[in-house]
């Protein structure tokens, strides 16, 4: 028998495979299936498979986005709600110039502390002049309200801007 040859263990007919890699190769049960976005041949079990939604598969997640995008491949797993958006929330787009200025009122300019502040109140109100950008602490006692005597936050509530300097 030769050596280099690996054999099956534990198996009523044992098989002869040229190494241990090869023997666990030929246990899996792999389908070879084409990338529903690039058309890369990729290995698929079949249970994997089976849990494919839409019977699409990717070879990685990149090409999953990339073929749910507005404009891709495969509109058929594009989430419902995608391309239905009413632009509410392109406001922050709008105050990128701002953004880098920092906060009106303490010129924080600390990127992940700053917010845009619908001063109205109306987040569906985007025009420039509604808006404003704030630090998070700032944009906190925008949102202000007195309750018995004590100011606390109430995010539904808006601070009245003459008494923005007394907090």
């Amino acid at each position: 028998m030769d050596k280099s040859l690996y054999v099956e263990k534990n198996a009523s007919k044992p098989k002869k495979y040229c190494s241990k890699k090869c023997h666990e190769k030929s246990c899996k049960n792999r389908i070879i299936v084409k990338c529903a976005n690039c058309g890369k041949e990729i290995e698929r079990t079949p249970s994997k498979l089976k849990l494919a939604r839409h019977g699409f598969s990717f070879c990685n997640r990149k090409c999953k986005e990339e073929a749910q995008k507005l404009g891709g491949k495969c509109p058929e797993i594009r989430p419902a709600h995608f391309g239905t958006g009413n632009g509410e929330h392109h406001y922050r787009e709008l105050m990128q110039q701002e953004i880098k200025l920092g906060c009106v009122d303490c010129f924080n300019k600390t990127i992940y502390m700053l917010v845009v502040h619908h001063i109205d109140g109306n987040r569906k109100n985007n025009v420039k002049e509604n808006l404003e950008v704030v630090c998070k602490n700032c944009h906190a006692k925008r949102h202000f309200k007195i309750k018995e005597e004590k100011w606390s936050f109430w995010s539904a509530s808006l601070t009245p801007r003459e008494m923005l300097d007394q907090l």
